[in-house]
């Protein structure tokens, strides 16, 4: 069965190490793609929380039941309109989409990507190794590992030849870091925020 909506971008904010454990207070807007939240009848706007409040659980974003958050709806949170005893399951090409390029999850998987990196002197297995304990508690067989690493080998040798493309991957200059490393091990990541055993419980 595949985790509940919020539980999905706490996952994926907790295992890239961003996920803020405050507890309690008032609501926080996440980022959200633009244009969703409009709302014609008042000067409500959605403004994105800023620091550690960005990054808090699911269950403290706020809502509008007349436009809930964007992607915990894909993921078949209910609305809240009225109440439910058991939410409803689906499996669509748009959950696919959401999860590889949802704002969130990217700056997720720039997150594991640096702390991929982090790991001095370690070779891309060993590092894929590290992101596979982080993600799944478990060790990858060599079927698992070798894709994995021609793919971080493939992403290193085009955005080696893309500098503005390795810089916007990342999301701007990180100090100290190669740009198209960072960029092909946020690729990295993005899969295996991806992978089926990920997303499941």
């Amino acid at each position: 069965i595949r985790l509940e909506a919020e539980m999905l971008r706490d996952q994926a904010l907790a295992v890239s190490g961003l996920l803020s454990r405050k507890m309690f207070g008032p609501s926080v807007m996440p980022p959200q793609p633009e244009g969703v939240w409009q709302v014609v009848y008042s000067g409500d706007q959605w403004i994105t929380s800023q620091g550690e409040d960005k990054y808090r659980r699911g269950i403290y974003t706020f809502w509008r039941r007349t436009s809930p958050y964007p992607s915990m709806i894909t993921f078949d949170a209910p609305s809240r309109e009225f109440c439910v005893d058991r939410r409803m399951r689906s499996n669509t090409p748009l959950q696919a989409l959401t999860l590889l390029n949802d704002a969130v999850y990217i700056e997720a998987a720039q997150a594991l990507a640096k702390r991929l990196l982090a790991q001095a002197d370690a070779t891309p297995a060993q590092r894929i190794a590290f992101g596979f304990a982080a993600c799944l508690a478990r060790d990858p067989n060599e079927q698992e590992t070798l894709p994995l690493v021609a793919l971080y080998e493939s992403e290193l040798s085009h955005f080696t030849q893309d500098p503005a493309g390795a810089t916007a991957m990342c999301g701007g200059v990180v100090e100290g870091v190669d740009s198209a490393q960072l960029a092909a091990w946020t690729v990295v990541a993005n899969v295996l925020l991806n992978l089926d055993e990920m997303v499941t419980k």
